[in-house]
Order: structure tokens, then C-alpha cells, then sequence
């Protein structure tokens, strides 16, 4: 399939990376899930997010990663409609690790997983307050019964539906919070909630979205969260043209970060100088998206969990 993405953003890539993909390998072994993610280079998509960040902190930002697709494949995407009833006693338990819990005897890899994770963060900077990063996780969580409902009843959503929900299920504010932990971000909280900046998270997570919807949908397909099956169930059109559409869509989320980008800090703080502490944070900020931008289209095209003739 060929895919035309737009990333004119310069390719750097941690040289912890491959540091840090022995290490990953270690946790899930660890908790019982060494197989789960081989071969799909979680190291490299690390790296390529995070090109700057200290290596305690690259193993957090891996550990994420790995939850992520350990607890969506175990409890949303591949779960078995029949073991729905066990899915609320696992949505209790992440709550209870985020807020400090143990692990219990009985909790499956993703859950021994979110606890190594939390366990790295408060060994980071214990005093990192976790609340907002907890708030979006649980958030992630509970967006998953909806794709648990679409999967039970057969359902495809509506466009609008998608759009809004496609950020939670792939735990897109969530990674933003952490972030924060990860690239020692600072914005003041009517900066970090101001519109504009609001706008420019949501353009590069609809990038990470659709791209990632894009390179999934061979070994996905059949999920009917994905932007090309709801453009085809939408608009009637084939296939090539529904993937034409979400490339499309993705390189003009490219196009508004940069404009933004370019527009800003001055639409935030009028008159400030670019020597100010409040611009320098700011610019930091949009500066550490670029690795997101990166990641999303240089990873996803090669990593063996969306090609399979890949797989090791």
C-alpha cells in the first residue's frame, strides 16, 4: 500500500533506544507477557518520540507504550465477547494501582505491567503530581466499553462519533500528561488549556490517529474503530478512496501544527518577548511534539504488529 504522509520534521532518534528495547524486554518477561510484543521494535517508536529524554525516562515512556497495547489487545480489541462480565473488575483494578495499589496474585500482564510503570514514575520524581496523568488514564479505560459495544452489537459509528471519540480510545490526553513527566514540560494550566494550544494537541494526535489507522487496518481491519471502515460505512466510498481521505486528513493535521506553530507564541503571549521564561516553556512545548510527528510516520510503516510478513 502506498501512503504519501507529510513529516517535514528532521528524523532524530535516541541512542538509548536499543538500551531501552532490552530493557522492555526484561519487564514483560517479567510479568508473565515476553511474547506478547516481539518483534514489534517498541524501542525504536521510543526512541523516535522521545530523541532527548534522559534513559530512566525513556523506560517509562516504553512501559506506556507496552501497557497500552498489552491492557487495548487483552480488553478491547481481542477481547472475547463472552468475558465482557470481567471487564469492570479490571477497570476497578487500574484505578486502584493509579491510586497507589498493589499488585494482587490474580492481575493479568497489563495490570502487573501499570504497576513496573508506576513504580518507575515515582522512582523519576516522586513529587510529580500524577493526578492529571491518572484523570486521562482512567479516561482511556472506560472509552474502551464503547469499542467493546460497536464489537458486541456489529455497529460501525458515525463520522462525528469517531472524531470524538478516537483521541480516548487511543489514549492520546493521556500520553499528553505524561509527556509533561517525560520531556520536564511546564506550562502554566491557562496556557496548557488555552484554545489555540488545545488545537495544536488535538492536530498532532489526529496525525498519530489517522496514520496509525492507515498502517492498522491490514492487520485490523475488521475493527470498526478505524477512520477508513467509518469514511466507507459514511460516505459509501471504496476502500483506496476512504484510505486516500484519512492520508489526506492527516497531512492537514500536519499543516495546522506548523502554521500554529509559526503563529505562536505571539497569539498566547502578545508582546512578550521570546527571551521570556513563559515563551521559552512554550516553545519547548511545541518543540517535543515534533518527535510525536516522527514516531507516527516512520514507525508505524515498519513495525511487525501492522506487518505481519514482519513478525519475528
Amino acid at each position: 500500500m502506498t501512503v504519501s504522509l507529510d513529516c517535514p520534521f528532521t528524523v532524530r532518534e535516541n541512542h538509548r533506544a536499543g538500551e531501552v528495547e532490552g530493557y522492555l524486554r526484561d519487564a514483560l518477561a517479567s510479568v508473565g507477557a515476553d511474547a506478547a510484543l516481539r518483534g514489534f521494535d517498541l524501542g525504536r517508536l521510543t526512541g523516535l518520540a522521545y530523541p532527548f529524554v534522559s534513559l530512566a525516562r525513556l523506560r517509562v515512556a516504553a512501559l506506556w507504550f507496552a501497557f497500552f497495547w498489552l491492557f487495548d489487545d487483552a480488553w478491547a480489541d481481542r477481547l472475547p465477547l463472552d468475558r465482557i462480565d470481567a471487564v469492570e473488575p479490571v477497570h476497578r483494578r487500574v484505578a486502584e494501582l493509579a491510586a497507589g495499589g498493589a499488585n494482587q496474585r490474580d492481575d493479568d500482564a497489563a495490570l502487573r505491567l501499570l504497576s513496573v510503570l508506576l513504580d518507575e514514575i515515582r522512582a523519576i520524581e516522586p513529587g510529580w503530581d500524577i493526578g492529571p496523568f491518572r484523570h486521562e488514564l482512567l479516561r482511556y479505560v472506560r472509552a474502551t466499553l464503547w469499542e467493546i459495544r460497536l464489537r458486541k452489537t456489529g455497529g460501525v459509528p458515525s463520522l462525528s462519533e469517531y472524531l470524538r471519540m478516537r483521541p480516548h480510545i487511543g489514549a492520546v490526553p493521556a500520553s499528553r500528561e505524561l509527556n509533561f513527566l517525560l520531556c520536564e514540560l511546564e506550562l502554566a494550566p491557562w496556557v496548557k488549556s488555552h484554545p489555540i494550544i488545545e488545537l495544536v494537541d488535538a492536530a498532532v494526535g489526529n496525525y498519530s490517529c489517522w496514520v496509525n489507522d492507515v498502517y492498522s487496518l491490514k492487520t485490523e481491519g475488521m475493527l470498526s474503530t478505524n477512520l477508513v471502515v467509518v469514511a466507507e460505512h459514511e460516505f459509501g466510498w471504496e476502500r483506496r478512496k476512504s484510505i486516500d481521505w484519512a492520508i489526506q486528513l492527516a497531512n492537514e493535521e500536519v499543516r495546522t501544527f506548523v502554521e500554529l506553530r509559526e503563529a505562536l507564541p505571539g497569539l498566547v503571549f502578545p508582546g512578550l518577548a521570546r527571551t521570556d521564561p513563559a515563551v521559552y516553556s512554550l516553545e519547548r512545548y511545541l518543540d517535543h511534539y515534533e518527535g510525536w510527528f516522527v514516531a507516527s510516520a516512520r514507525w508505524m510503516s515498519t513495525t511487525a504488529k501492522y506487518r505481519p510478513d514482519q513478525r519475528v
